[in-house]
């Protein structure tokens, strides 16, 4: 446990410094260390939810937030996310790990090399942030990444200001990832002592990755990220294909 209180910390610190939900790399190092698949995705699930919404607490304070963009994203994301959950626990871990390791690749290509050109857009219109809701709330529930690593792409693809798009998907993650993890611990897909022991570092790391989120470089942050998920998707796909 002492592990699991340490990788809690250190791996949402690193993500949410980019907005991002942890998942994508802490359930890979979870499973690494011999946790089952679907207990390592429910703790995923919960641990981006409390460390977006530190971060997004953080950045509510600080003004730099835009609910009217955020909020179709939410809607949706919740609406399809049990939807990707249910999938994902009747289908095969080989299966999912398979899924989960081409996700990792699309991760690490679009944070080293960012999908479209960056933006100024203030907003986008309903239906693309309705389509990204949808897409990013399956994927979540299916996966137990909760969705930040394809809406933080696909908001800038579409044209919106990064330092906005930034903002935005640390609010969108939480609601997704909660409804997943209510579907997994229904179904029986959740190690209650891991999610307990998860809870605080998570809290923590979100809330101070969030104060010195706009003090860093983003080309920093993305060379720090794109180094740790190449490392991980290798590893990963060693494993599952």
């Amino acid at each position: 446990m002492i592990e699991i209180v340490l990788i809690s910390f250190i791996v949402p610190f690193i993500f949410a410094l980019c907005g991002l939900g942890s998942a994508i790399a802490l359930i890979p190092i979870l499973v690494f260390l011999g946790v089952p698949f679907p207990y390592a995705r429910s703790v995923g699930l919960f641990v981006n939810a409390v460390t977006t919404v530190s971060v997004t607490i953080r950045n509510v304070q600080s003004g730099e937030f835009k609910p009217k963009i955020a909020l179709p994203i939410v809607i949706f994301s919740i609406l399809f996310s049990p939807l990707g959950a249910i999938a994902s626990l009747s289908a095969s871990s080989r299966v999912v790990g398979v899924l989960f390791t081409i996700f990792l690749f699309f991760v690490v290509l679009t944070t080293i090399f960012p999908i479209g050109r960056f933006g100024e857009k203030e907003s986008l219109p309903i239906l693309v942030l309705i389509g990204i809701g949808t897409l990013a709330g399956f994927v979540s529930g299916l996966l137990g990444v909760g969705g930040g690593a394809l809406i933080l792409p696909l908001l800038i693809t579409f044209g919106l200001n990064p330092r906005i798009a930034v903002t935005v998907t640390p609010l969108s993650v939480p609601f997704s990832s909660i409804a997943s993890f209510v579907t997994y611990a229904k179904l029986g897909g959740v190690d209650w002592n891991m999610v307990r022991y998860s809870a605080i570092p998570a809290s923590i790391a979100g809330y101070l990755a969030g104060t010195i989120q706009r003090r860093l470089k983003t080309r920093t942050i993305r060379r720090i990220l794109a180094v740790i998920l190449t490392i991980v998707a290798i590893r990963f796909a060693l494993k599952f294909m």
